[in-house]
């Protein structure tokens, strides 16, 4: 409802008079308008569409102004803006802070990007890294993850993350994951289920140690969806190992249901829900032969009916549970 329909409701109810009404929708009417997150969001577009554009005038004119010059002019702005964030820094403390500047979070995230982007460049241009590979993405995780706390990022920690999982050889795509995925490397598989229990593991005792408590939330998502898609992939290409990797499923839905529960979070319900629908949905077709189709219709109509009810039912407690606090 709008706040005009709130007043006239009001009025109706005998219980604000029109007088009242008229002086507060005024007020309303005159009251500032925050553009504060369509202007963070034209920030971050405007970041991305720069870093963008500059990879396409790199890969267009590369030939002509050479690539010592490109370079330079790379490592310049990237230096600048890196010396912007530092300069509006905020003060160091464990629990969560904000930047001096409006702009020192921009400022951050466009010289991490160029900052790849010089990366990728140098190794194109001058094969740095030789065939060392993974050097081209432990370096940006060993420099975003200090530089996230630092400057109390959380973009700059999802990008560290994701600069870590490339490292350990992991290419998570769920919606390809049983056609065409590298999770048919057992030791692809093995790995990433390793890097996602130290993730879950070094985010709970840090946030039992109240250091940068709200960066739990952004391990745990990247740690849970790469352990889900992990044991997926061992559940759907190792038919030895089915099992276990069904028995691993359940248990990380069950621990993600529990914390869903603590967090009062729906987004960790929803990936226990819909990963662990997936893994037992894929079992079911695995394991049972039935002559005609109809069992399988009415599976998928039972259990779909199930998944809403259950989910409808937990997003309304939790709502009880926000109103109630």
């Amino acid at each position: 409802m709008s706040p005009t329909d709130v007043l006239n409701e009001l009025n109706k109810q005998g219980i604000l008079p029109p007088k009242q009404q008229t002086e507060i929708a005024a007020i309303e009417q005159k009251r500032p308008f925050s553009l504060h997150w369509e202007l963070r969001s034209m920030l971050y577009m405007g970041i991305l569409l720069l870093s963008s554009g500059l990879g396409l005038l790199v890969y267009d004119n590369f030939d002509q102004i050479g690539h010592g010059a490109l370079l330079a002019a790379i490592a310049l702005a990237c230096v600048g803006c890196f010396y912007f964030a530092w300069r509006y820094r905020p003060d160091w403390t464990l629990k969560e802070t904000k930047s001096r500047s409006t702009f020192g979070d921009y400022a951050l995230i466009l010289a991490c990007l160029l900052f790849l982007t010089l990366e990728g460049y140098a190794q194109y241009a001058y094969n740095v890294f030789g065939n060392r590979y993974g050097l081209v993405t432990l370096l940006p995780a060993l420099l975003f993850l200090p530089l996230a706390y630092r400057f109390d990022h959380r973009g700059i920690l999802g990008m560290a993350l994701t600069a870590l999982i490339s490292w350990v050889g992991v290419t998570v795509r769920p919606l390809e994951l049983y056609f065409k995925t590298n999770f048919f490397d057992q030791d692809t598989v093995f790995s990433a289920i390793i890097l996602a229990l130290v993730l879950i593991g070094a985010a709970l005792i840090l946030d039992r140690r109240r250091i940068k408590p709200h960066f739990t939330y952004t391990y745990l998502t990247m740690a849970g969806n790469l352990l889900m898609v992990a044991l997926l992939g061992g559940l759907f290409n190792f038919d030895g190992m089915r099992l276990w990797f069904a028995l691993g499923l359940a248990v990380a839905c069950f621990a993600l249901d529990r914390y869903s529960r603590q967090d009062s979070s729906f987004l960790f319900l929803l990936m226990a829900v819909v990963y662990g629908y997936i893994g037992t949905t894929y079992l079911f077709f695995h394991y049972m032969d039935f002559s005609s189709d109809d069992p399988y219709f009415w599976y998928f109509i039972v259990t779909g009916i199930a998944l809403v009810y259950y989910l409808m039912n937990q997003f309304t407690k939790r709502i009880r549970t926000n109103e109630s606090l």
